[in-house]
């Protein structure tokens, strides 16, 4: 564009602005140089404006999106979370039912598989309804932990919503501390005299009997025995310290397991099964208060009266008001915690 020359912009001054030269200061022969900045100024201000609202648009979508991915991820991973939560459920519930009925599992791995299944496919359905989140899960395995207090199952987790998707093989850890004991209930199941009051178990008749028809040696000391419902890990460990003052006392008032290698795993005992191959749990069955520390019968573990069945001699735990509480163990049992 040429510039205003200096006569013209001198003549404009001296006489002021008329229409003439204020059309000659905004317009040269090319055109308009203030309607043509204006123009640029407005030009950049809509590229301007147009670059802000493309980034505000690509920063909500990228909220958005990760919005989107952060709630899938969160229903994922309460999905995960809630699968030992279902599976202690469903072991107690399996427990429950089998002390009731009085029928072992035929095979408890699958049992305790098929009802986890169930409930996680009902599951499942919830999410797809209220959260419109695909998730399926299979339940791979169920078998025994690190320690037999604990099971672990193995479960395939899968899930999709919009692109994204989800698989993994979730291994989740199962405490079975605090669930009851099935064991006694299914061997004794002949003759179910024997009670539970949400603690230990009273026998009443029901040991005696067990023993009597097995022809096994003087069952009458275990008439009215007492033993552990709840499955506890006894904390006296090692186990020797049994044999330090009231330690095996406490052990037996407050019903402790413990680690055996002949002592049958928890799957086992919801089979009805004395003893197993797997490295198990074993517990003491007491018998009544007895004025004589003389008795001889066979030795009171768990798995020594439902499976081996050798004898062992009574020992005193505690005496008080002229009887004493005792226990019945074979030598390796009281080599074992420290009762010699």
């Amino acid at each position: 564009m040429k510039i205003v020359n200096m006569k013209s912009f001198y003549y404009f001054i001296i006489n002021g602005i008329n229409n003439d030269y204020k059309d000659f200061f905004y317009f040269s022969e090319e055109g308009s140089v203030f309607t043509g900045l204006a123009t640029l100024f407005i030009f950049a201000f809509i590229l301007i404006s147009i670059i802000f609202l493309n980034f505000t648009i690509f920063s909500n979508n990228i909220n958005t999106d990760s919005t989107i991915s952060n709630n899938f991820n969160f229903m994922i991973e309460d999905y995960n979370r809630n699968i030992p939560i279902l599976a202690k459920e469903t072991i107690g519930n399996i427990s429950n039912e089998t002390i009731i009925k009085g029928i072992p599992c035929y095979n408890s791995t699958d049992v305790i598989k098929n009802r986890l299944q169930s409930i996680l496919n009902e599951k499942s359905k919830k999410y797809i309804k209220n959260n419109n989140i695909i998730i399926e899960s299979e339940v791979l395995n169920v078998y025994n932990g690190k320690d037999p207090y604990h099971l672990n199952i193995k479960t395939l987790v899968t899930g999709k919503k919009g692109n994204m998707e989800y698989n993994n093989v979730i291994e989740s850890v199962v405490s079975i501390e605090g669930e009851k004991d099935p064991l006694p209930f299914l061997m004794c199941k002949n003759h179910p005299t024997l009670e539970e009051d949400g603690r230990k178990i009273n026998y009443n008749d029901a040991l005696s009997y067990y023993l009597a028809t097995s022809g096994l040696l003087n069952p009458y000391v275990y008439e009215n025995a007492t033993a552990s419902l709840i499955i506890k890990r006894c904390p006296y460990d090692p186990y020797i310290h049994h044999g330090e003052g009231l330690c095996m006392k406490n052990c037996i008032d407050n019903g402790y397991f413990h680690e055996s290698a002949d002592g049958s795993c928890y799957l086992c005992r919801l089979e009805g099964k004395g003893g197993c191959l797997h490295y198990g749990l074993e517990t003491f069955i007491s018998p009544h208060k007895v004025r004589n520390v003389t008795d001889r019968s066979i030795s009171g573990t768990d798995h020594v009266i439902y499976q081996e069945q050798y004898p062992g001699d009574a020992i005193q735990i505690y005496y008080e008001n002229d009887f004493y509480e005792i226990l019945i163990l074979d030598s390796s049992h009281r080599a074992k915690y420290g009762m010699i």
